[in-house]
């Protein structure tokens, strides 16, 4: 858990200096990191360890790792002050493995299509200004949150030329999922996301991740469904009723799983090197969602750290305890 102790200081696009030093200067937050302690006994109480800003930033490049890995960075997409801790950590995290000798990074974007892959390459490499990436990458028709609150990830990773990796489903693929289930993508768009079926298959099928369902999934369709969203698909066909809750957990869990499996795909590529996922909040919560696949899919090979930044009481708090607008006044 990461909590954000003052408010952030943007850079002057007119006086940002390339040096990745000068932007953390420039960006320079004040926050505070704990790390859960888990209690297995029958108090289920768990406890915060405090970690330090510099140890923190050594156990997330995992420098003295010789895996690799990822490190999923769990956001609230609304927040600019989340996207911001971001691009720090992205510098901090750059300047750890610069030392250890072993830069090779990435950074995985859950806000763009695996389809727009082209577009942020093109963007990294100065091809195209973020202007024509956004549209390239039909940001606000696809993603909808500000893209002004993403920049300054996406100026870090440019200026450290760190590759942008898009790891979403892409919304026509989704579609047909939440329409028609599983059965109505073509065998190649399923390989395409989920590249271990037996596993895919076998980790839905524990008490634990049944809990997990309860506790997270649920809620956000209730959530949906609170909301009247539930009767539009990702890609806007209209529903003549709210959509049931088996197709939403389908399209849940194809999100999940494709997006852990593009992590793992550069992985595979890139041994011994760093993903940094940049992902919603409740990806990252309880080991259910994407850090429990890229888990499974990496069985030993690669290390997976999980973090929640700036946690609100929504993602702290028993399942439907919260109301929203109890957590949007308690994180004023």
């Amino acid at each position: 858990l990461i909590f954000s102790a003052r408010p952030w200081l943007l850079p002057d696009p007119a006086t940002a200096s390339n040096d990745s030093a000068d932007r953390r200067n420039t960006v320079n937050p004040s926050y505070i990191s704990y790390q859960i302690i888990p209690d297995g006994s029958k108090k289920l109480n768990p406890t915060l360890k405090p970690i330090s800003s510099s140890d923190l930033s050594k156990i997330f490049s995992m420098a003295k790792s010789k895996n690799g890995g990822a490190l999923w960075l769990g956001e609230h997409h609304n927040s600019a002050m989340d996207h911001d801790l971001q691009a720090n950590f992205i510098c901090c995290v750059h300047d750890e493995r610069n030392k250890g000798g072993d830069p090779k990074m990435a950074v995985g974007l859950e806000m763009v299509q695996v389809q727009f892959q082209p577009a942020l390459d093109a963007y990294v490499s100065g091809q195209i200004t973020s202007e024509e990436m956004r549209r390239r990458v039909e940001w606000d028709k696809r993603w909808s949150w500000s893209f002004e609150n993403y920049l300054n990830v996406f100026e870090t990773c440019r200026e450290l030329n760190i590759p942008l990796i898009a790891l979403n489903v892409d919304s026509e693929d989704l579609g047909l999922v939440e329409t028609g289930g599983f059965p109505a993508l073509h065998r190649e768009q399923i390989q395409k996301y989920i590249i271990d079926p037996s596993g895919f298959a076998e980790f839905a099928k524990t008490r634990y991740y049944k809990t997990y369902v309860d506790y997270v999934i649920s809620p956000s369709y209730d959530l949906h469904k609170e909301l009247g969203i539930l009767r539009t698909t990702i890609t806007g066909q209209r529903l003549e009723e709210d959509m049931p809750f088996t197709r939403f957990f389908s399209g849940r869990i194809l999100w999940d799983e494709g997006m852990a499996s593009n992590a793992y795909k550069w992985s595979m590529s890139n041994p011994g090197g760093l993903i940094i996922g940049l992902v919603g909040a409740d990806h990252v919560k309880f080991e259910g969602g994407i850090t429990g696949r890229y888990k499974r899919l990496a069985n030993g090979q690669y290390d997976s750290i999980s973090v929640i930044l700036n946690p609100t009481l929504i993602d702290t708090r028993p399942s439907g305890s919260v109301s929203m607008a109890t957590n949007s006044a308690a994180s004023a």
